[in-house]
């Protein structure tokens, strides 16, 4: 048995990971879950048993209009909800993805790609979603700018794909979808 953690689209990853292998999301707040020898799931949380192997992704229905129903004997289809995630990419071309709720900074959300800009800060900005618009809160005192617009420290500002967000004097992201 050992400890492995899952991206949202399901690859598997060491439980060490902080970005998935195949697709690069971020695993940093992703816990490990425990897998034994037959490939069979552990989830500690729930203290629930899932094998994978009878789970045919294949006939899986996206809808994130449809709520999961319960059914009694009947079987249902498996329903996968698209995770919402804005993507973030370096002129060098290095990127990471985040989503509602997520601090981004050299100690959260990005930090493997980050790390290497001493001006950004460890909490430098939060991400929230809100009737399909996406907003940017600066917490840093190093600054954030939206195509030019300062992002005042504790303020919000609206962030959409194709914008340009400035973190400090050293790096800047384009926001892709």
């Amino acid at each position: 048995m050992g400890l492995v953690k899952f991206c949202g689209q399901g690859h598997k990853n060491p439980a060490h990971a902080i970005m998935c292998q195949e697709c690069l999301e971020d695993l940093s707040r992703v816990e490990p879950v425990v897998e034994d020898d037959n490939g069979t799931l552990a989830l500690a949380q729930l203290d629930v048993q899932v094998d994978l192997d009878d789970i045919d992704l294949e006939d899986a229905v996206e809808s994130p209009l449809t709520p999961p129903t319960v059914s009694g004997e009947e079987e249902e289809p498996l329903i996968i909800y698209p995770e919402e995630k804005l993507r973030f990419q370096t002129a060098e071309g290095l990127s990471f993805a985040a989503g509602a709720g997520d601090i981004v900074g050299r100690a959260h959300t990005g930090s493997d790609v980050l790390e290497n800009y001493p001006t950004v800060s460890r909490s430098h900005f939060s991400l929230r979603l809100a009737d399909n618009n996406w907003f940017i809160k600066n917490l840093s005192d190093n600054g954030s700018w939206v195509n030019g617009q300062e992002v005042v420290k504790g303020t919000e500002l609206a962030l959409g794909p194709g914008d340009e967000l400035k973190l400090s004097s050293r790096l800047t992201l384009k926001v892709l979808l």
